[in-house]
């Protein structure tokens, strides 16, 4: 029989009572939802999850009630969530049992392949609101940048070369966030490095997609060097449009991502 993974214990939180609620600890590395699309980010967290193996094929996913105090959500976006990966191929519901990772997946890609087939529109929707946001914060760095933001930028973009440089997806993807709300963190607002936090976090699958394609993380990296020497130079004009061609850059691969022809 499969293996659940193990229920979650009780722990307060910060000294207070726990709720009912917030009786069940993270599972595998999975975090309560936030605020935007909480269908989307379970699905999303589900998907990476299984991507870096903490659910392998043939595994038993938790359970709905664990998932649903786990994420936060309630049981219909737990569901919907769970449907979404059945639609791809990538988990099989057996009613009364569960939702099983599909064994003999020899090709890990394959469902994540289908994944951006179906899901390509509204991703190219987000990445323009993504764009817009990246500019706008790109503009304001070079013109009210202070010197630690700046720093802390630079420090950002250096972690993602040497991510690229060691081949490691997982902190490819960390670091990549990490450089673009660093960006928002160089003037004294709150608002916008928010924004593109939560924006960011409903992006996390596809991000890494896009960084597993052909030479695309390299690209990356020269991009990054083109928005923070823009920056650096007090050039705002230059730092949007350093920033709209890396987002147009990433938006022209996924128009042009063919399964069929790699």
């Amino acid at each position: 029989m499969p293996r659940r993974g193990p229920e979650p214990v009780v722990a307060p939180r910060d000294g207070r009572a726990v709720t009912k609620a917030a009786k069940t600890a993270p599972v595998h590395g999975l975090s309560s939802v936030r605020k935007v699309g909480p269908t989307a980010q379970v699905r999303n967290q589900l998907l990476a999850a299984i991507q870096r193996g903490d659910f392998p094929p043939g595994s038993l996913l938790p359970s709905e009630r664990v998932l649903c105090e786990t994420f936060g959500v309630s049981r219909v976006s737990v569901r919907e969530a769970i449907s979404g990966l059945e639609a791809v191929g990538l988990v099989s519901v057996r009613h009364g049992r569960g939702a099983f990772v599909r064994s003999g997946l020899a090709d890990p890609a394959g469902p994540f392949v289908k994944y951006l087939e179906l899901h390509r529109e509204e991703l190219l929707e987000l990445l323009k609101v993504r764009g817009a946001l990246d500019e706008l914060a790109a503009e304001e760095a070079a013109l009210e940048g202070t010197a630690d933001g700046l720093a802390q930028m630079i420090a950002a973009r250096d972690a993602f070369a040497k991510a690229v440089e060691s081949n490691d997806l997982e902190q490819m993807a960390a670091t990549d966030v990490a450089f673009h709300v660093s960006i928002s963190r160089c003037s004294d607002g709150q608002l916008l490095p928010q924004l593109l936090i939560e924006l960011n976090g409903v992006l996390e699958e596809s991000r890494r997609m896009t960084l597993a394609g052909a030479g695309r993380s390299d690209r990356s990296v020269k991009e990054h060097a083109a928005i923070v020497a823009a920056i650096v130079a007090h050039d705002p004009r230059g730092a949007r449009r350093a920033v709209a061609r890396h987002i147009n850059s990433v938006i022209g691969w996924i128009q042009k991502f063919n399964p069929a022809g790699g």
